[in-house]
């Protein structure tokens, strides 16, 4: 039987590793070895083969890189940020310079903004009043406005480090109506998607069905939500695909005991800090446990008191309503999605802030340090000759041979127990590949080997390989002056592999742009005119996917103010309420507007 093994062993290695493999020619015909070993050495040693192997090869390392998101969630039942301060609120000092150690992202999801009819027509050209004023105390901070996302009251806005800019990609909005059976939007949840160094990132703004005795209705609205939130990025679709999920808003989930714990005896139990207990009866937590909603989200149980209802301009509780932990921030993480990487989230506070009382609910916050990963070593390895190459695969022979022998003594294995348990082992897949039975094809003796040492398992195999898409950055070629009135022609490279919009755009900003939203004139890119004039070949498809330079014109009709720098910024889109990304910015440069040239009536 071993014999019958070695030389079935000894065969495949033959038929599928080709010609290309060293360790093939062992088994080949003794002329052609020598033929081939001819054409491999050539006349001087330096035929196609040697300068193959004389390349360098460049290792990339993928490091750990933690990054720090806070998030604010506050029901402001319609008032304005008139007079308030929000240092406080997102942690921050009085001023910018006091600040230290400040996190990479905000995110802050409001609730009960006001929308009413004069202010959705203001908000179409400016920003609603409540991110202008986060935006302008994160300014000073060097944040910008990533992405803000709006239905009636629900507002949820994005805030990152400008170091961070060129690292985000794919960033998407959705929104679910739960209001009336779903056509209104007093209810329900937006959310904002995007990749954060080639990580997924979800996050849900909600508002659901409020009252106590209205707990279906909630559990229902969660459903909904979870079904109708449908994303258009590949294999992220819904909300729980993604790699890490912070689903946060007024949940307005009660207390139970409606008809046994007034009002009043929850004040009491809050005032002798009972919080542990009174957490015991949160229909949160139960449903949790339950399984009937949010059972793939985690949560740190609240240690501040309950957060609604309060007397307006006060932290008193309003005892006409029984005070609850309506204001609520969970998360989830998909440890174990990419095979060489785990991701890891780590919350590091959750605190309301009882000073703001402008509202009936007390603001929330809480801060999570996630693990995400970039390349940030590059090692150049040194290519094995021809002979270490044929040894280490001979070494490798001798070890699947030994291990298979080991395999094929054991009594227990019976042929069921042996495809069940082996069925993607190197012993498994000699034994089948020449039969009728379809597996995956074997294309090297390497992916061979390294099957059967790892040991098969269909997990393994199934999970995604991390990589981080955000290496390949638009490069402009630097600008040194533009000029107003007149024409205006850039150039930039196209890295290879770098997958091209529907919609691709390039804006002008200034230099010290806040808000991905500020450009101040645009023109979509020449291979997005090429999209949308023909259906391009394979030929043309192909061209696409290697680097390239490329010029665009700006018209003669771009009119920016002197005396200010700007910067051009590359986005990849598939157009209005479609996924975008920033993937190139531009050197700064300066604006002039040329003299005109003097005529024969302005000689005297």
């Amino acid at each position: 039987m071993l014999v019958g093994f070695c030389w079935l062993l000894g065969k495949i290695v033959t038929e599928y590793l080709c010609p290309r493999t060293a360790l093939a020619k062992m088994f080949q015909r003794k002329s052609s070895s020598k033929r081939r070993r001819k054409s491999v050495r050539g006349s001087n040693g330096g035929g196609p083969r040697q300068q193959h192997l004389s390349k360098p090869t460049v290792k990339r390392t993928l490091l750990p890189h933690l990054f720090r998101i806070y998030i604010v969630t506050w029901n402001v039942s319609t008032k304005f940020p008139d007079n308030i301060s929000l240092n406080k609120l997102l942690g921050l000092e009085a001023s910018a310079q006091s600040d230290a150690d400040l996190p990479d992202f905000f995110v802050v999801g409001l609730q009960e903004v006001n929308a009413q009819p004069q202010n959705t027509l203001y908000n179409l050209f400016k920003d609603d009043l409540w991110t202008q004023k986060f935006k302008d105390l994160l300014k000073d901070r060097d944040y910008v406005v990533i992405k803000t996302e709006q239905m009636q009251g629900l507002l949820l806005s994005v805030f990152a480090r400008r170091k961070h800019l060129l690292h985000l990609r794919q960033v998407e909005t959705e929104f679910t109506r739960t209001g009336l059976g779903g056509i209104w939007g007093n209810k329900g949840a937006v959310s904002i998607r995007l990749n954060v160094y080639g990580c997924s990132i979800c996050l849900v703004n909600a508002h659901l069905a409020a009252h106590d005795h209205m707990l279906e209705e909630r559990i229902n609205d969660y459903e909904k939500i979870v079904q109708e939130h449908k994303f258009h990025v590949k294999a992220k679709e819904a909300i729980f695909d993604h790699d890490y999920v912070f689903w946060f808003g007024d949940l307005n989930f009660r207390l139970t005991g409606e008809a046994t714990t007034s009002a009043e005896e929850i004040r009491a139990m809050v005032a002798r800090d009972e919080l542990k207990k009174l957490i015991e009866k949160d229909q949160l937590l139960l449903v949790r446990r339950e399984g009937r909603a949010f059972q793939k989200l985690q949560e740190r149980l609240p240690q501040f008191p309950p957060t609604f209802k309060f007397e307006h301009g006060s932290s008193e509780y309003d005892m006409k309503r029984r005070p609850a932990w309506t204001d609520r921030i969970l998360y989830a993480v998909r440890e174990n999605t990419y095979q060489n990487v785990k991701l890891t989230v780590e919350q590091t506070s959750y605190k309301s802030h009882p000073s703001y009382n402008i509202s009936d609910h007390k603001p929330v916050s809480s801060e999570f340090t996630i693990k995400c990963n970039s390349i940030t070593r590059e090692d150049t390895i040194r290519p094995r000759s021809l002979k270490e190459r044929v040894k280490k695969k001979s070494s490798l022979l001798k070890t699947v041979i030994r291990k298979s022998r080991r395999v094929m003594r054991k009594p227990q294995y019976s042929g069921e127990r042996f495809r069940e348990h082996h069925y993607q082992r190197l012993s498994y897949r000699l034994a089948i590949a020449n039969g009728t039975e379809s597996v995956a094809q074997l294309h090297s003796f390497d992916d061979l080997v390294s099957d059967f040492i790892d040991g098969g398992g269909g997990g393994a195999k199934s999970a995604q390989i991390y990589e981080d898409t955000t290496e390949r950055t638009v490069v402009f070629k630097p600008i040194e002056l533009w000029l107003v009135g007149e024409q205006n022609r850039i150039e930039y490279t196209i890295p290879a592999g770098f997958e091209e919009g529907t919609a691709d755009w390039i804006g002008i900003y200034r230099e010290d742009f806040t808000s991905l939203n500020e450009y101040l004139a645009y023109e979509y890119t020449e291979s997005c005119k090429e999209h949308k004039q023909h259906q391009m070949n394979e030929q043309q498809t192909q061209y696409l996917k290697n680097a390239r330079t490329m010029e665009l014109t700006f018209s003669e009709n771009v009119n920016v103010p002197l005396g200010v720098r700007y910067q051009l910024l590359y986005f990849q889109s598939t157009g209005s309420r479609g996924v975008t990304g920033l993937v190139g910015i531009s050197n700064t440069f300066a604006v002039e507007k040329r003299c005109p040239s003097p005529s024969f009536d302005d000689i005297d």
